[in-house]
């Protein structure tokens, strides 16, 4: 049996940063299980070109010098056992059902190839960090921070795309404040989000006046987010040419939407958010991970970065709201499970002869 240990990290197939948090998660368990990382972006990725390429290499260069074809061996074992050397290129092979994805068992398996294909934060694999590991004893957010630099490297072209712009709008022109504000689908992710975004101008406001803000770095999948923006800062504003949708338009956002050069589209992402880490100042979503992406990119003084959320007493009430509207579902559907068959509840049986 061959003894070599690879940890095959797939898409997980959502937004762009959601698929690199997904992907750091997995490198740090690659490191802790002393695997070589394999990663495969496949079709089931948004930002995949073709059936037949990866969509990781269209944007960083490679974390190892494997590729999945170099897992295409009969003699390998594979875990979970769902996988083989004729399927591994495949997608959503009971991914749903998270069968045989415990993270503890994935993390002990003694198969030559273990497939992730499912997201894991880093923050439940502290627990396995051993104290000679470079990650012991910090914070999720200090080892997302060393991952982070350690592992993604941009491909040329697009490094070079990104300083062509800073360059043109940005450099020198500071104090420079990077915003990220979203629209479009969130809505269906964080609730009251229009209540959310109403904190964004007070908190503009407030670092253009104490710390002298001389150009806003707007980030935003939203159209109506960029006139009303455009309105009230004027000459101040900066934005990338990249796709938008409509407020609150959860059918149409720019990550869902066809593009005739896929790869452009993990682009914007990239370019956005690279930028924003560029920025002396960023106040952003706490429930995004293109927020997130930049908080991670650099060491920012701590009151340099504001990330919003909702205050404990919103998110009890939402829950509560949620708590309520999920029991009156239920409700609902045994009211029509004992119209529809009532022999099952002591009525007459429809079915008898």
């Amino acid at each position: 049996m061959p003894k070599e240990r690879f940890l095959l990290i797939k898409s997980w197939g959502c937004g762009f940063w959601s698929d690199v948090d997904h992907v750091m998660g997995q490198l740090l368990a690659a490191e802790l299980t002393h695997r070589t990382p394999v990663i495969y972006w496949g079709p089931n990725s948004l930002y995949a070109k073709s059936f037949d390429t990866n969509a990781f290499d269209l944007y960083f260069e490679p974390v190892s010098e494997y590729t999945i074809r170099d897992l295409i061996r009969p003699g390998y074992k594979f875990y979970p056992s769902v996988w083989n050397a004729r399927n591994i290129m495949i997608e959503d092979l009971d991914k749903i059902a998270w069968s045989q994805r415990n993270l503890g068992d994935m993390m002990s398996s003694d198969a030559n190839v273990v497939v992730s294909d499912v997201h894991y934060f880093v923050k439940p694999m502290i627990d396995y960090i051993p104290k000679d590991h470079w990650a012991y004893g910090m914070t999720p957010h200090q080892i997302y921070r060393g991952l982070f630099d350690k592992y993604l490297k941009l491909k040329p072209d697009i490094e070079q795309e990104i300083q062509n712009f800073y360059m043109a709008n940005l450099e020198s022109k500071g104090p420079l404040l990077g915003v990220h504000i979203r629209g479009g689908d969130k809505v269906r992710e964080v609730e009251n989000l229009a209540k959310l975004n109403k904190r964004y101008v007070r908190e503009i406001d407030r670092y253009v006046k104490t710390y002298g803000i001389r150009k806003i770095l707007l980030l935003t999948d939203c159209k109506e987010i960029i006139k009303k923006f455009q309105k009230r800062y004027g000459s101040m504003l900066v934005f990338t040419d990249c796709r938008r949708s409509e407020l609150n338009d959860t059918r149409n956002a720019a990550h869902l939407q066809p593009y005739r050069e896929k790869r452009q589209k993990g682009i914007e992402v990239i370019k956005d958010t690279y930028l924003a880490a560029k920025c002396d100042f960023f106040i952003g979503n706490g429930y995004s991970n293109v927020s997130y992406a930049a908080k991670r990119l650099k060491d920012w003084p701590e009151d340099h970065i504001v990330l919003f959320y909702r205050d404990l007493k919103k998110e009890k009430k939402l829950a509560k709201k949620r708590t309520r509207k999920d029991g009156k579902r239920r409700i609902e559907e045994l009211m029509n499970h004992r119209s529809e068959y009532p022999e099952f509840y002591g009525g007459v049986n429809t079915y008898a002869d």
